[in-house]
């Protein structure tokens, strides 16, 4: 029987959800915590790779969360298992995936948390403007205004019933990656913004806030934090990515990024949106908090190694 407290992973082989389990592990986190990575599959490699190092792994699914909170509970075994902490990531884009089940996933796991006791509430959104983004709907970009109302219903819903803790993190660097995903996000970049810097967040520091926000609830519930490491145009990320890489970043033909925004109306919503207001994190405060947060330049010293090989 576990006497330590469990928090919840979704998307935990994603980028989010890995980073998060990432620096609870860094953080020593399973001395005192039950850490429950939800996938469905956990006979994957990636799940093993969790297993190993201590993770517990819950088969579960985000259109059943009554069976996911089952088999979370399972998993931590005893007579009376907990969940305390949940960290919530959806998708919109992807196979089975669409704003639509971005919304009523992320409403029906807060549901779920406050059904099943959770005291404590991380949820993965996105920037909408920096302090005006609560109030900010953005109604023309579909998958920003799906995540504002799942922010509003937790905030509604929890009220003195569970805490939470809200990261609206800016643009991933990890978008920015080989292969051919990586080249169109890059190719928008710079056919969508062209000289008009984007404020840009690694994966790894969306992790070490939620990490946080578990460790620390005192000091992390009720804030909304806009999250962003650095802000540059494209020009100057791919300056920087030269000198550390040795090559350009990777795009393809500007009719291809152009298509792409047009045949996604959800990406081009976006980065029209990023073109006339954009991301407003505070890059200098979120340092004075967490003064490991990685710049582009920072990350790609850390990263590019792994995913571009020596220069």
């Amino acid at each position: 029987m576990s006497t330590k407290k469990g928090i919840l992973i979704t998307g935990a082989t994603g980028k989010q959800g890995g980073a998060t389990v990432d620096a609870l592990l860094e953080a020593g986190a399973t001395s005192a915590y039950d850490i429950l990575a939800v996938t469905r599959s956990p006979e994957s490699p990636s799940a093993k790779k969790l297993e190993s190092r201590g993770v517990k792994i819950v088969k579960g699914d985000l259109n059943d969360i009554s069976g996911l909170f089952e088999n979370a509970k399972r998993a931590i075994g005893g007579p009376d298992p907990k969940i305390w902490g949940v960290l919530g990531v959806q998708v919109f884009f992807g196979k089975g995936a669409s704003v639509a089940t971005e919304e009523t996933q992320g409403k029906a796991l807060v549901d779920g948390a406050l059904a099943n006791g959770v005291e404590f509430f991380v949820y993965a959104s996105v920037d909408r403007g920096g302090p005006k983004s609560y109030d900010n709907e953005l109604p023309e970009v579909p998958h920003f205004r799906s995540k504002h109302l799942i922010e509003h219903h937790l905030v509604d819903k929890s009220k003195d019933r569970m805490s939470w803790t809200i990261l609206r993190p800016a643009f991933f660097m990890d978008n920015i990656v080989p292969g051919s995903a990586g080249k169109i996000a890059a190719t928008m970049w710079k056919a969508g913004l062209r000289d008009k810097p984007l404020q840009l967040v690694a994966t790894k520091d969306i992790g070490w806030f939620a990490a946080q926000a578990f460790l620390n609830p005192d000091k992390y519930s009720g804030r909304g934090i806009s999250l962003a490491g650095d802000s540059v145009s494209f020009a100057e990320a791919n300056a920087t990515f030269n000198r550390k890489i040795g090559h350009d970043i990777s795009t393809t033909f500007g009719l291809v990024g152009k298509a792409a925004m047009k045949m996604i109306p959800e990406f081009g919503a976006m980065f029209r949106w990023f073109y006339a207001s954009g991301y407003g994190a505070d890059i200098q405060g979120l340092k004075r908090e967490h003064p490991g947060l990685l710049s582009w330049s920072d990350w790609l010293e850390q990263e590019g190694k792994r995913h571009w090989g020596s220069k």
